[in-house]
């Protein structure tokens, strides 16, 4: 991610040019940029094939900078700015949480480790649904609205501050929109047949639509013995001296945490409150920040919570936890209690979650290849209303019911209609984009350096 190079024009003095267009640069950092988003791995063609690539947009802005019909009102730079701001905030957003998953081991498709790890950046339940695409790209643009904005703050910078050093750039971006829009775009239909052709030689290469289920959940916390309890919090406490002899919290983290999430972010008020007291919540508000709190009793364990920053409504933790782990005998004893919960779930799933769950009922939808790998045998022919479990996991018991089922399709062609004929126009206009630039190569300065 090259922030350094959004921020300021100014700043590209120390960017390498490897490329001139007439008196238009072509930075190392812009090939950079487009070539880390396309591949992770080390391929000199493909840079070159993008070095070509930003040559020709370089041609068509010196060719739309030359249209004299061709103008930018300030309303079309308000619009525009917005569009590219969004861009921007999506990127960051996918950048942050691959790399969180990545960083952190979680498989891609345990939805419970994503969702903890979602929660973190104050993502609300409503919009975590792994099924609805729309749904996800809502939820990079919330986290990368909240690291960018981090950034401009870093750097003493308004986000208006940062489009309007931004400008010269946004309307080069304009001037080449609107002379594709004026002179390629106009000169290219794109017809049903091929739509429909290129469907047919590519449907086996769409995704199909996995099975989908709507969940509902009662989570139910097993008792550990006196004993479990003990050991877990004479741990904590050795924990907790050691931080007040001045050890490093992020090391005592990653030593001897059991949550692999250390940063848990930003967390309001209101969620806390679905797992601690009032009393717990003020004391976690009155700490200073930069310093940590007493050991707390929660119900995955004992907490130390870290104080990164907070607001009068919200405040930014990392925590090192320890788990009250039960032993086999608490295990066997919590599961006579899970029974009868289970027989009261068969016949009013949701009032018994309610009277049962400590986590709130409803996950949503989750395709099948979003469920985690130890609980995929437990969703073999299971049909609507089904209930499964109780399934023990890190200290809880689970018991979860389908909902609703939405069996696998392979995607239609109309679900992809509209997908493909953008491919297909994006085809042709960089064909044209390329006619226009051998058309007009020897009329511009082109010079690129080693």
């Amino acid at each position: 991610m090259i922030f350094l190079i959004l921020f300021s024009d100014s700043l590209k003095l120390l960017d390498k040019v490897i490329a001139v267009v007439n008196d238009e640069p072509i930075f190392y950092s812009e090939l950079e940029e487009v070539y880390r988003s396309t591949t992770l791995t080390e391929n000199d063609s493909i840079k070159n094939e993008i070095l070509k690539n930003l040559i020709k947009q370089r041609v068509i802005l010196v060719l739309a900078k030359n249209d004299s019909s061709l103008s930018i009102s300030e309303d079309e730079f308000k619009n525009f700015s917005k569009n590219y701001m969004d861009n921007i905030y999506f990127q960051y957003g996918r950048i942050e949480i691959f790399n969180k998953i990545q960083s952190l081991g979680v498989n891609p498709n345990d939805t419970i480790e994503i969702k903890k790890i979602l929660k973190s950046y104050e993502i609300p339940d409503s919009i975590i649904i792994f099924s609805d695409p729309e749904l996800a790209n809502k939820v990079f643009l919330i986290v990368g609205k909240k690291i960018f904005d981090e950034e401009l703050k870093k750097n003493n910078l308004t986000i208006n501050e940062f489009i309007e050093n931004q400008r010269e750039f946004i309307k080069k971006q304009i001037l080449i929109q609107k002379y594709i829009s004026k002179y390629i775009t106009p000169e290219i239909s794109i017809t049903e047949d091929e739509i429909k052709s290129f469907y047919e030689i590519h449907k086996d290469s769409f995704p199909k639509q996995p099975n989908i289920y709507y969940l509902q959940q009662i989570v139910i916390p097993v008792p550990a013995s006196f004993e479990q309890e003990e050991k877990a919090y004479d741990k904590i406490k050795g924990i907790y001296k050691r931080l007040q002899k001045g050890e490093n919290f992020e090391k005592l983290a990653k030593k001897f945490s059991d949550d692999s999430i250390i940063e848990l972010g930003w967390l309001k008020k209101n969620y806390l409150s679905q797992f601690l007291s009032q009393d717990l919540i003020l004391e976690i508000f009155s700490t200073p920040k930069g310093s940590w709190t007493r050991p707390i009793r929660t119900p995955l364990g004992y907490n130390i919570f870290k104080i990164d920053d907070k607001s009068s409504d919200s405040v930014k933790i990392s925590h090192i936890l320890v788990k009250v782990k039960p032993s086999k005998e608490d295990i066997e004893k919590a599961r006579e209690r899970v029974l009868i919960i289970l027989e009261n779930a068969k016949k009013n799933f949701e009032e018994t979650a309610k009277e049962n769950s400590i986590s709130p009922v409803e996950i949503g939808y989750v395709p099948e290849d979003a469920i985690p790998d130890e609980l995929k045998p437990y969703f073999k022919d299971v049909k609507e209303n089904s209930i499964i479990g109780p399934i023990y996991k890190d200290g809880f018991y689970l018991i979860l019911r389908v909902k609703q089922f939405i069996p696998e399709k392979i995607t239609r062609y109309e679900d992809v209609r509209d997908q493909i004929k953008f491919i297909l126009m994006n085809r042709r206009i960089e064909e044209k984009i390329s006619e226009i630039y051998e058309k007009n190569r020897d009329k511009v300065l082109i010079k690129i350096y080693e």
